[in-house]
């Protein structure tokens, strides 16, 4: 785990009613953006997740901007996230940076769900 990131952020918020359910966790390949597009593309398939909206999307102007996947039916459904961190990201939540960010592909990977089961969009 990258320093200062080591630990899973879960938790539960509430908007407009509807309790929202989330993890997240944030990671540093020493490689480069594609070589993460190209391996959680591939796993997301294998277990089933659909590409969402915003993947398809995307993927036209950066296909590694950001992937999102659901996976279940619309009142049933769970989205996962993942995204590369920029330095506007990392500033917006006051989070200082190991070393290791400046050598490969710093990415978060979020699960949200609400708590009735139909997911929330995925992060611009």
């Amino acid at each position: 785990m990258p320093q200062g990131f080591e630990d899973l952020e879960a938790g539960c918020w509430e908007d407009s009613g509807e309790a929202s359910l989330y993890a997240e966790r944030t990671y540093v390949l020493p490689g480069d953006k594609a070589d993460v597009t190209q391996y959680y593309r591939a796993a997301a398939e294998r277990e089933g997740w659909k590409p969402s909206q915003a993947t398809r999307q995307s993927s036209k102007e950066d296909p590694h901007a950001s992937l999102c996947f659901t996976l279940g039916k619309a009142d049933d459904a769970t989205m996962l996230d993942v995204y590369f961190l920029t330095e506007e990201i990392l500033d917006a939540e006051e989070r200082r940076t190991g070393p290791e960010f400046s050598s490969g592909a710093a990415y978060r990977v979020a699960v949200t769900s609400t708590a009735d089961g139909s997911a929330t969009s995925c992060s611009d």
